[in-house]
């Protein structure tokens, strides 16, 4: 199975995503890691006492990271956030006959892509889990920390919390590395979160909508 397709400069390339995106994204993928495999223990209760105080240093450590990434985002691309929004709010048919074909593609079976906007269906159902799940964390997260400073009942309330949105979000990471990275035929949406671009033609096939209301124009305007 190939594993990561190569990046070709000279290739005709369009942006896809800006620099704060793609630190966040990373800053994000790194603390999110770090946060799991040092909480896994703590969540199962494993080994004794001294890792447990390590890892529970570096989790929470992770955890104020993760959180410090998520305002810069806010704070220094409030626009593109907006705009990621819209994308999420225009599910349509588009978006549900890619979602009905996608068992087929995650399998690696070759299917005609429904014409999507900057982002499928399925990536848009990941948009709206994987952030939601990442609140819930921070927030039960910290509750957890100072239970002091809390009532009670939502102390409680916080545990399961921390643990279902752990085991969601998870999920939803995995898949999303999977498909971003080393599904045979995805592998060009790393570059554009690594470099920031996509091919040409990549983007016109997999994102036809988006790539004509933003680049179409300018195509049109360069042949002519």
């Amino acid at each position: 199975m190939r594993m990561l397709t190569e990046y070709r400069a000279d290739l005709p390339r369009v942006e896809r995503f800006n620099p704060v995106a793609r630190i966040t994204h990373w800053g994000h993928t790194v603390t999110f890691l770090l946060c799991l495999f040092t909480g896994l223990p703590l969540f199962l209760n494993m080994g004794p006492s001294w890792p447990a105080t390590a890892f529970g240093l570096i989790h929470r450590i992770s955890a104020v990271i993760l959180t410090l990434f998520i305002i810069y985002f806010i704070l220094f691309n409030f626009k593109g956030i907006i705009n990621w929004v819209k994308d999420i709010l225009r599910f349509g048919k588009n978006d549900i006959l890619f979602i009905m074909k996608f068992p087929f593609e995650f399998l690696g079976f070759p299917v005609k892509v429904d014409p999507q906007t900057r982002f499928n269906g399925g990536e848009k159902g990941n948009s709206m889990v994987t952030p939601t799940m990442v609140i819930l964390l921070i927030l039960s997260g910290f509750i957890m920390w100072f239970p002091s400073v809390f009532p009670a009942g939502l102390v409680r309330l916080a545990y399961p919390t921390h643990g279902i949105a752990m085991v969601l979000s998870t999920v939803m990471v995995c898949m999303h590395g999977y498909l971003g990275s080393f599904h045979p035929g995805s592998g060009e949406s790393f570059w554009g979160m690594w470099k920031g671009t996509v091919r040409t033609d990549w983007a016109k096939h997999h994102h036809a909508i988006w790539y004509e209301e933003t680049y179409g124009d300018k195509e049109d305007k360069q042949e002519a």
